[in-house]
């Protein structure tokens, strides 16, 4: 993901119209999350990984745990609170 992130804005506008399409799409809520994580955007990236989790809760917490899009962010409480439930 982070190879990507050269044109942030483009990015999380396609995950924003993937979720408008198909609201239920874990995948793009997981990665609209990783795109804020690796932004250092610790309300948006929890805000997106929680719908994430709350879709697809296993897949994506287990994830999560190791995804190194959130490594800015793995110290925040409600990261580790989000990854731990």
């Amino acid at each position: 993901m982070k190879r990507l992130l050269s044109a942030p804005a483009k990015l999380i506008a396609s995950f924003d119209k993937a979720i408008e399409i198909k609201p239920d799409k874990d995948e793009a809520w997981y990665n609209k999350a990783c795109c804020y994580g690796l932004q250092n955007n610790i309300d948006l990236a929890i805000e997106n990984l929680q719908q994430a989790i709350q879709l697809n809760p296993d897949e994506n917490r287990e994830m999560a745990k190791t995804d190194s899009d959130f490594d800015n962010i793995r110290s925040e409480p409600r990261f580790q609170a989000l990854i731990q439930e």
